[in-house]
This record gives structure tokens, C-alpha cells and sequence, in this order.
């Protein structure tokens, strides 16, 4: 924590060897978050370029980050990425990530409708518990990590992450299948 606050200081005074500590931390990170938000590799690179632009742009204008280096980039990449995918109207891949790459067939079969379900679900989501379950899951932080960057308390984290799970509890089906 303390190394991102000098940091965090550092691009505040316009130091460029900060700056491109940033871009050198952070972009790996990002680049996985908007991909995993998205499921477009090109299209998650082509906006991490624009999270770091728009720090540049913030620092010439005067107005860099002032608390939370991590959680300002997090918060301008969950920006970008919610006004891509209403630019977009399409459905987001959340689900990616979560299954084995080695699965049978009728596995497969499964995981790909369950997939489909589990998007509809997470597209029912607020904005702001998608981008709960993203950083938690998707980027494995922790709860103490997912609070920083949302400069939220852990327990409201947890509060956020707990009403998310719910909800996509809610809008799953039961666990036995209807045949009709």
C-alpha cells in the first residue's frame, strides 16, 4: 500500500519514471480485467491504452487521482468498459475463466448452457455488483484488494458481493432440470 501511495505522489508531481511505473504495474492487470469483462482480447487492449490515457490527460488538466491510485484506473476501466458494451448492446462472457480447460464432451454441453444462463443472470446485475464479481472472481483479488480499488469498507464489499451472489442465486435455474 505504501509503495502505491509514493507512487500515487510521484504522478502527481508530473514524474514521468512514475508514470510509466504505472503504465509497467498496472496494464497487465487491467488488460485481464477488461478481457475478462468483455471476452475480446483486441477490443480489452485497445481500452487499457485508454485507462492510461486518460491518467495522462486527468495530470495535465489537474486533476490526478488524489486517494486510491488502483481504484481510480479500476473505476475509468469499469467506465470504459460498461459505455463499450452499451455502445455495443451485446452480452458479456463472465464465465470464461471459470471452467477447467480439460472437460468431456457432454460437460461441455453443459458448461455451454449453463454459460448462456449465467450471462443472462450477470447482465441483470447492477453495474456495480458486475464489477464486484469481476474483480473478486474474475481477477481473484481479495476482499481487502476489491475494497481499495472500490474505496469501499470490506464489509461493504462483502455486503456488495454477498447481494450479487443472491441475486444471481435468484435468477438461475433450480437444481433439477424440467423436461416438461
Amino acid at each position: 500500500m505504501g509503495d502505491d501511495q509514493f507512487l500515487l505522489v510521484r504522478i502527481q508531481q508530473h514524474d514521468r519514471e512514475a508514470l510509466a511505473e504505472v503504465y509497467d504495474r498496472y496494464f497487465d492487470q487491467l488488460y485481464r480485467y477488461l478481457n475478462y469483462r468483455l471476452g475480446e482480447p483486441e477490443v480489452a487492449a485497445d481500452l487499457t491504452g485508454e485507462v492510461f490515457l486518460a491518467l495522462v490527460d486527468a495530470l495535465k488538466v489537474g486533476r490526478p487521482p488524489r486517494t486510491s491510485l488502483s481504484g481510480w484506473l479500476y473505476t475509468v476501466a469499469r467506465n470504459l468498459a460498461a459505455d463499450y458494451i452499451k455502445k455495443k448492446g451485446r452480452t458479456v462472457s463472465l464465465i470464461e475463466d471459470m471452467v477447467a480447460e480439460e472437460v468431456s464432451l457432454s460437460d461441455q454441453v453443459h458448461l455451454s448452457q449453463l454459460a448462456f444462463v449465467l450471462r443472462k443472470a450477470i447482465l441483470q446485475l447492477t453495474e456495480e455488483q458486475q464489477h464486484v464479481i469481476t474483480l473478486r472472481f474474475g481477477q481473484g483479488l481479495s476482499l481487502a484488494e476489491t475494497a481499495q480499488i472500490m474505496e469501499k469498507s470490506v464489509g461493504a464489499v462483502k455486503g456488495l458481493q454477498h447481494r450479487a451472489l443472491a441475486s444471481l442465486a435468484r435468477f438461475m435455474p433450480g437444481g433439477e432440470e424440467d423436461d416438461g
